[in-house]
């Protein structure tokens, strides 16, 4: 069976969930795939250009697409239940943990893991300048609500689905009362 990029990538993304950077191996991915090293080769010519594609392709994916598909509704609560939506269909919190923790030690992923915060958070400080006209309320918003995901997929185990619905909702009670 021939693999393109993208089963490549999809795989990779799989491991990095599962076992982390350091498990994210030429070997492993090749196993899985059940493909030789020549495989890989022919679409990577090693394992740094092999993961800044699988980290773009993270970043355009999980970031980009969300925030484009979000702006395409109108109110704040309809972007913001599509962005509760379409979050939550990460493949895990365990990727994006993962990510951050290969951004600790890795300067490429670093600058991804840099830019994709960024995008995170100015997209979410547009978001609340819907619900608010206080440019820097928005933006404090969105900091806490940014520091509230992430935080939520730091903790083991990780908060997800109802429990996480749940706490949204009593943050933005909270956020009413300072709107």
């Amino acid at each position: 069976m021939r693999h393109n990029k993208e089963t490549w990538i999809e795989e990779g993304l799989t491991v990095l969930s599962e076992l982390g950077n350091a498990g994210l191996t030429i070997d492993e991915l090749t196993k899985r795939l059940k493909v030789t090293k020549g495989s890989f080769y022919h679409h990577f010519k090693n394992r740094k250009e092999f993961s800044e594609a699988l980290l773009s392709y993270w970043e355009d994916q999980m970031t980009l697409d969300i925030i484009h598909a979000c702006r395409a509704a109108d109110t704040f609560e309809e972007r913001n239940q599509k962005l509760f939506d379409l979050s939550n269909q990460f493949r895990s919190y365990d990727l994006e943990v993962a990510i951050r923790a290969w951004a600790l030690r890795d300067p490429i992923a670093k600058t991804y893991q840099e830019r994709v915060d960024q995008h995170r958070i100015k997209y979410l400080k547009e978001l609340y300048c819907l619900y608010t006209d206080d440019q820097d309320i928005a933006g404090k918003m969105a900091l806490i609500r940014y520091s509230f995901i992430v935080g939520a997929q730091q903790i083991i185990p990780n908060i997800q689905g109802e429990e996480l619905k749940d706490l949204f909702n009593m943050l933005h009670k909270l956020f009413k009362m300072i709107k």
